[in-house]
């Protein structure tokens, strides 16, 4: 598994960067355009086509990667907290499942909305390239929520063979 944590940590690493340089991206592009505007009056057409585009490349790239971490996006903590043992097998086997199943459907939709001929040859009217490009960020963020979606089962396999998830009963039984 060490071979495999490594390459998980590289896509989490490289889902954070580009969420970030895209961040970074959006910030310059917005004070130029409000310093545009404002003081000259002018205005890029791109600009705001830019910024919503990226707000979604954020969305989908840095939630997936917070998904990954500890106390991510898709948690009960308030309830997980308070719930040890079984329950809290069953509650992380659920929850999982979940998102397993919800990330892989709109995995294999964003799949299929990419590949449509709408899609590849509509040109966005302030950048001018390709819809594709747009969407393809939605299309990434699922998928690397799926994989991450995966670790966590496996996590969850061998916290359970460790005996992470005994109840308070079990563990006195035990000793």
């Amino acid at each position: 598994m060490g071979k495999i944590q490594r390459i998980l940590d590289a896509i989490a690493f490289i889902a954070k960067a580009m969420a970030a340089l895209t961040l970074g991206i959006m910030l310059v592009v917005s004070l130029a355009e409000i310093v545009r505007r404002y003081m000259f009056g002018l205005s890029f057409s791109w600009a705001d086509e830019l910024i919503r585009d990226g707000v979604v490349c954020v969305a989908m790239l840095g939630g997936a990667a917070v998904y990954r971490e500890e106390g991510g996006l898709v948690a009960f903590d308030l309830i997980s907290a308070h719930v040890r043992g079984t329950v809290n097998l069953i509650l992380s086997l659920v929850i999982n499942t979940i998102c397993l199943l919800f990330s892989g459907y709109m995995f294999m939709n964003a799949l299929q909305t990419l590949q449509t001929p709408s899609i590849v040859r509509q040109v966005s009217i302030g950048l001018k390239v390709s819809m594709f490009w747009p969407y393809l960020p939605i299309a990434l963020g699922l998928g690397i929520i799926f994989i991450f979606t995966l670790e966590k089962f496996y996590n969850i396999f061998t916290g359970w063979q460790r005996g992470a998830y005994r109840n308070k009963v079990e563990e006195d039984k035990a000793q």
